[in-house]
């Protein structure tokens, strides 16, 4: 088997796959023999169908099989052996000649490939990125407390004749409400209780500034590859080619933003690298673990139990949109806080409400 590659010419090549008799002949015997042997036809024993009748019937279709793994296989080998970082997947070429399987036993295959620009995604010193703080007020403290108070209220139905509206009538602040929030290990006092409280909206908080950090330390390694070009002819050809139900028209539409998650794919795979990141099963356990308990605290849900949520964690990652979106959420956090050893971080404490701004 000849493999050829034309030069790389605006991040695309040409792979031409020669396949001579000797590449598939023996492949192609064993196959029919092994057919011969299990093939039933009326008039001939098992087994005895003479070897040109099920040439003539199967032939043809082993053929075409085997040489499709050939090229499937020795491409794949090409691009490894290469190290090509392509785009996409290999597509057949336009101009590519036809194959005749009844009259001809050489056959070429040719590709079209298209490869990774060349880029640096890396982030220095001279790069700054804002850590923020989000100061917790006593308004805030407050607010979480009637929440729990109200939570736990008591529920008191519409009264026509009196003239009132259904309403929910706050419990007491005190070691009940505590007990409800916080469990067995609930504060001893009001003080207590309100310095936890104001603990927790903290610990949420930072989740959001965690969050923000990763919004602008990505949106710094994107305005660096801004320039970055791309074989778009080739990309949308691909893009056509494997989503049958999108129109052109469609693909138009949504290129920039297909370009834009190109772009950062390829950075962090490239920062992956850089900072030598590998997301181990329990990274990926762990995260889900933490996604289930916020969801579950959404509901008001504060104490879940670990084995259930070890449980319910597990649950989602057999969900395969769903392990795929934690693991790409367990590397980008990864990347991030290995950003922080090499960016300029700028602490700033921020009130909540401008902290909200930043996302408008």
């Amino acid at each position: 088997m000849q493999i050829n590659q034309s030069e790389i010419q605006d991040l695309k090549a040409v792979v031409t796959l020669t396949i001579e008799p000797a590449d598939y002949q023996e492949e192609v015997a064993k196959q029919l023999k092994q057919v011969r042997q299990k093939a039933q036809m009326p008039g001939f024993r098992p087994g005895m169908v003479p070897a040109g009748l099920v040439k003539k019937m199967y032939g043809k279709g082993i053929l075409a099989d085997v040489l499709n793994k050939l090229v499937g296989e020795n491409l794949q080998k090409h691009i490894e052996e290469n190290k090509l970082q392509i785009l996409g997947e290999p597509l057949p070429s336009e101009d590519s000649p036809k194959i005749d399987l009844d009259n001809e036993e050489t056959f070429t295959f040719a590709f079209d490939i298209a490869v990774a620009p060349e880029f640096d995604a890396k982030l220095n010193a001279k790069n700054k990125l804002n850590q923020y703080e989000i100061d917790v007020t006593d308004e805030m403290v407050q607010k979480q407390v009637e929440a729990y108070a109200n939570r736990f209220g008591e529920y008191i139905p519409e009264d026509k004749e009196k003239g009132t509206k259904a309403e929910v009538k706050p419990v007491p602040v005190d070691a009940e409400l505590f007990a409800k929030v916080y469990g067995a290990d609930a504060p001893k006092d009001e003080a207590e209780f309100r310095a936890r409280v104001k603990a927790d909206i903290a610990e949420s908080l930072q989740k959001d500034c965690e969050y923000k950090f990763g919004v602008d330390a990505k949106a710094a390694i994107l305005k660096k590859m801004e320039k970055v070009a791309f074989p778009e002819d080739f990309l949308k050809r691909w893009v056509l080619a494997t989503n049958e139900k999108m129109t052109a028209e469609e693909l138009e539409k949504d290129f920039p933003k297909m370009i834009e998650e190109l772009k950062w794919h390829l950075a962090k795979d490239q920062l992956m690298k850089e900072f030598n990141i590998d997301v181990q099963k329990e990274d990926v356990e762990a995260y889900a673990k933490e996604v289930a308990r916020l969801q579950f605290t959404q509901y008001g849900l504060m104490h879940i139990d670990d084995q259930y949520l070890t449980s319910y964690a597990q649950e989602m990652l057999k969900q395969e949109n769903q392990l795929r979106g934690i693991v790409e959420r367990v590397v980008e956090n990864k990347i991030y806080e290995a950003l922080k050893g090499v960016v300029k971080v700028e602490p700033k404490k921020i009130s909540h409400e401008d902290f909200g701004k930043l996302f408008k």
